[in-house]
């Protein structure tokens, strides 16, 4: 019976919304409503659905249930549970960091929800920003299993980490949450849609400019690095008994391909280019590249070349601060002039802030490039002359 009486407070939530909330209506009805009794909070949004808990449902005044949905319904929009999901980030951290996104554009009256005052930080920053500035010593004990030995589920508010009240374990609330393009297409077209219609409801203009925003068409970086993965993987063909031929079975000796791709990776470490961006980049060339490239190597730079013998990525992956080797200007050239030495790689990443002069390339090489930038504003004022040499791409590494 709780079940039904859960849908039919849903029901009636959806057909007040359909009335008055068109905006949130409509982003409702783009997922499909799932009860879930054995997650540790009242509602979650993620993978194409609307999760809740009816044991947590029957505690909440129908004013809470209205504004944990709207509040869910807001991240949806945000495309916070399917996109810029960094790599090995706590739920506790990402959960906190969109609260404060929220915070500011939105008036919470049934809850507390995690407020930038709490680390000290100001409100209006986006979401990235915020999962950068969360000190990791605040989700110590904020998250964890909150079930107690018995096998018994503890009810209990588990968020000691953060000054917050919304019922239930932060880390369930995002446990939904992978990176899904699809999905942020889908919701793209549906605020289009919405905004042609101007029909947002009661949502705040700061708010909708915010949604719309973050509708708005951009580079995007995994397309472009697929692209270019593609364009330079290369295989070499061995004979062999141990496999049959396709047309002539074991009459003929068969074939196998060894992966022969070589990728050079250089890294701006001059003094524009923080530790926490280059952390950041090689979490996306390990995910990236994780699999059809037989050797990846990484040279670093600033005005010179600062690794003469390159290392690998994980190495250059965990590096400490104190590690990184540069911290002066820039110069590209270097760069040009150490490929010209070692003319044999397939692909080409440069990842920097773009600030510095174009290099010349007068020797011939089939390496390609590609440029990944540290921001949009660096992508803006960098892509013209960046696209003569190769691709160019953005990540918002900071």
């Amino acid at each position: 019976m709780e079940k039904l009486i859960a849908k039919d407070r849903f029901k009636q939530l959806a057909d007040m919304w359909y009335l008055r909330e068109p905006a949130f209506f409509a982003v409702y009805c783009i997922n499909a409503l799932t009860e879930n009794p054995y997650m540790n909070c009242a509602i979650r949004c993620g993978q194409g659905r609307i999760e809740y808990n009816a044991d947590y449902i029957k505690l909440l005044t129908d004013n809470q249930l209205e504004e944990l949905m709207k509040t869910e319904m807001i991240r949806v929009f945000l495309k916070h549970p399917y996109s810029r999901r960094p790599v090995n980030c706590p739920n506790e951290k990402m959960i906190a960091a969109s609260d404060m996104t929220l915070y500011g554009h939105y008036k919470f009256e049934e809850y507390r929800f995690v407020n930038p005052a709490d680390f000290g930080l100001e409100s209006g920053k986006f979401y990235e920003w915020y999962l950068i500035k969360i000190n990791d010593e605040n989700l110590k004990d904020s998250g964890g299993d909150s079930n107690d030995d018995d096998g018994n589920n503890d009810k209990s508010d588990s968020n000691s980490g953060f000054n917050t009240d919304v019922p239930g374990n932060m880390s369930d609330r995002a446990a939904l949450w992978e990176e899904d393009d699809e999905r942020c297409d889908k919701i793209n077209e549906l605020i289009e849609e919405i905004n042609s219609s101007k029909s947002w409801g009661s949502i705040p203009g700061n708010l909708t400019e915010k949604i719309i925003a973050s509708s708005k068409a951009k580079i995007d970086y995994r397309k472009t690095l697929s692209g270019f993965r593609a364009s330079i993987l290369s295989s070499k063909r061995h004979l062999t008994r141990m496999r049959p031929n396709r047309r002539f079975d074991f009459q003929q000796m068969g074939s196998k391909y060894d992966l022969e791709t070589r990728l050079l990776i250089a890294v701006d470490t001059s003094l524009s280019v923080t530790h926490t961006e280059l952390a950041n980049f090689f979490g996306v060339m390990r995910r990236m590249f994780r699999y059809g490239v037989s050797k990846i190597d990484v040279i670093q730079f600033d005005c010179q070349l600062q690794t003469p013998q390159p290392i690998s990525i994980k190495d250059a992956k965990q590096m400490k601060c104190g590690e990184v080797k540069g911290r002066g200007g820039t110069d590209f050239q270097v760069v040009i002039d150490y490929l010209q030495n070692h003319n044999v790689y397939d692909g080409m990443i440069i990842f920097t802030d773009g600030y510095a002069p174009q290099p010349k390339i007068d020797f011939f090489t089939r390496t390609k490039f590609v440029w990944v930038l540290t921001d949009e504003k660096s992508y803006d004022e960098n892509k013209e002359w960046m696209r003569k040499i190769g691709r160019v791409c953005y990540i918002n590494a900071k």
